[in-house]
């Protein structure tokens, strides 16, 4: 039986794949141990009938990639099924963890390295008949993997859609993958691959309708506010920071139709950064022609439906004399809240970008809840969004404080790491300008970039606070490939932990459309937006 490579996302190639690979009745299989596995209940992928090829399961190749492969001590874990094509693996310790960084259960066998084509049938045991929820355990590296399920033969789920953990060693458990309607007594079901495989499975559940509860953490309603932002950010740009349009409109490089190009592209939302504190005059205030260049941004960004971001973004001018900036930060925030006190809540204020140098965490502190403050009068209800000190770093987190009752606040941290790599050739890096053709991509490089993610998100749960995450990005002069490897793993991995990203940036470097050429650079925008 011919391996099926599906090679196009529509819903009669997936079915077509499926019918071919189907095994054909009669059916010759037993189950695993003699007994059914029973619904209600979890069918365990590893233990799938025994009949061998094309009979119980169809496998691209004959070699159990797991057992006596890549396992190959004399456990029964390391040996189990070691002689059928089927590849198996177990869970090990310090390797598999869940997509929030917490261990998985050590000792998990678990059916790996799956391809398009293939499938397993296992022998169940419905007791009972009814509609049930299906949810599943399981790891995928790409987000377009694609399974279904067929009882007795018969396809009962359609294509579903596994969600991506961006890594085959990052687990999480997936509700209501499907819904299916089962009929008491003894049956096959199938599980096939349709499309990209390059997952791994430990189960399937199936869970009585009227009993199914949701995994998904309860969040509180007074924190519901923030998190629902975070939501509305989902998918964010950097936009505007260096663009002649500050000096002089009719040089501006950003014009009206970026806005929907980059709501077509599947942006959510836009993160302006605004250098005001240096355009402001002897009395601390900015003029007529700065505001109307961010109405005629905030207006056009709306209209596309697109959330706004209206960030603070001199960082090195406060970094270097932060007192001497602190009342213009002050002025600045009065102005804005009263400027933008009608808007509606896809508006959103980010306090100030980045504090470093002189702007220590106690000092980043205090000024802090003095423009939380100043923002709350004209703002009881606006989405701020802040950071820790240290170039809004991850770990940092520990000497933020906050006000434990604003909990309209998202926090947002910004990711380089490793600046070898994100920075290599950037003329303002002193430590990296020299660097060129360094990679990234290795399993430990993934695995550090985890474990940093995986500590902002400890402490955001910690504390009930929702993550954006409000910069990342590499250089321009980083090879390619590895580029679109780190974008698309940064972003995939910032998806799964339930956290907002915003991409450094839309045009000037690191960029994701070319201004020159007018269009976007498509190895970029499809690693953040596959």
């Amino acid at each position: 039986m011919a391996i099926i490579e599906v090679v196009t996302q529509t819903t009669v190639t997936i079915w077509l794949a499926w019918a071919i690979a189907a095994p054909q009745t009669p059916y010759a299989g037993k189950p695993f141990n003699g007994q059914p596995q029973k619904i209600p209940g979890r069918v365990q992928a590893e233990f799938y009938d025994v009949g061998g090829e094309g009979v119980a399961y169809h496998d691209s190749d004959a070699v159990n990639s797991g057992s006596g492969m890549l396992n190959q001590g004399d456990s029964g874990l390391d040996r189990f099924r070691k002689g059928e094509a089927v590849d198996i693996s177990y869970t090990k310790p310090g390797i598999d963890k869940t997509i929030e960084g917490d261990d998985e259960k050590a000792g998990d066998l678990y059916l790996g390295w799956t391809a398009p084509g293939e499938w397993v049938t296992y022998t169940i045991e419905v007791e009972q008949t009814g509609v049930y929820f299906v949810k599943g355990h399981s790891s995928s590296r790409f987000d377009d993997a694609v399974i279904s399920l067929a009882f007795d033969g018969i396809d009962k789920t359609g294509p579903i859609a596994i969600p991506t953990t961006v890594h085959w060693h990052k687990w999480r458990i997936a509700d209501r993958l499907a819904e299916v309607t089962l009929e008491k007594g003894i049956h096959t079901m199938t599980l096939s691959f349709l499309r990209q495989g390059n997952m791994n499975v430990d189960y399937i559940e199936f869970i009585p309708k009227e009993q199914a509860v949701s995994t998904a953490p309860t969040i509180s309603p007074s924190d519901a506010k923030s998190f629902d932002q975070v939501k509305r950010i989902g998918r964010c740009v950097n936009v505007l920071g260096y663009d002649p349009i500050w000096n002089d409109p009719q040089k501006a490089r950003f014009q009206e139709k970026h806005f929907r190009l980059i709501h077509e592209a599947g942006f959510q939302a836009i993160r302006v950064n605004l250098h005001a504190l240096t355009r402001m005059n002897a009395e601390g205030r900015l003029n007529e022609a700065w505001w109307r260049t961010l109405d005629w941004i905030v207006k056009n960004a709306l209209a596309n439906q697109l959330a706004v971001i209206l960030d603070l973004h001199n960082y090195t001018d406060v970094a270097k004399n932060p007192e001497a900036f602190r009342p213009k930060i002050m002025a600045f925030w009065r102005q804005v809240g009263e400027h933008f006190k009608d808007a509606p809540d896809a508006v959103l204020f980010e306090v100030l970008n980045e504090p470093n140098g002189k702007l220590t965490a106690e000092l980043w502190n205090e000024y802090l809840a003095g423009v939380l403050k100043t923002i709350r009068v004209d703002n009881p209800s606006r989405t701020v969004i802040v950071g820790p000190a240290s170039w809004n770093g991850i770990g940092s987190l520990q000497y933020l404080k906050l006000p434990e009752d604003d909990r309209n606040l998202i926090v947002t941290v910004h990711y380089y790491t490793p600046m070898e790599f994100t920075h290599q050739g950037a003329p303002w890096s002193k430590s990296t300008v020299h660097l060129s053709g360094v990679t990234w991509g290795t399993d430990a490089e993934m695995r550090k970039s985890d474990e940093d993610l995986w500590k902002a998100n400890r402490w955001a749960r910690e504390n009930r606070r929702p993550i954006f995450l409000g910069e990342f990005g590499a250089y321009d002069k980083a090879p390619l490939e590895s580029r679109l490897r780190y974008i698309a793993y940064i972003a995939r991995t910032a998806e799964t932990l339930g956290w907002a990203w915003g991409y450094w940036q839309f045009d000037s470097d690191f960029i994701v459309y070319d201004i020159n050429k007018d269009q976007w650079v498509e190895p970029i925008r499809k690693a953040l937006i596959p």
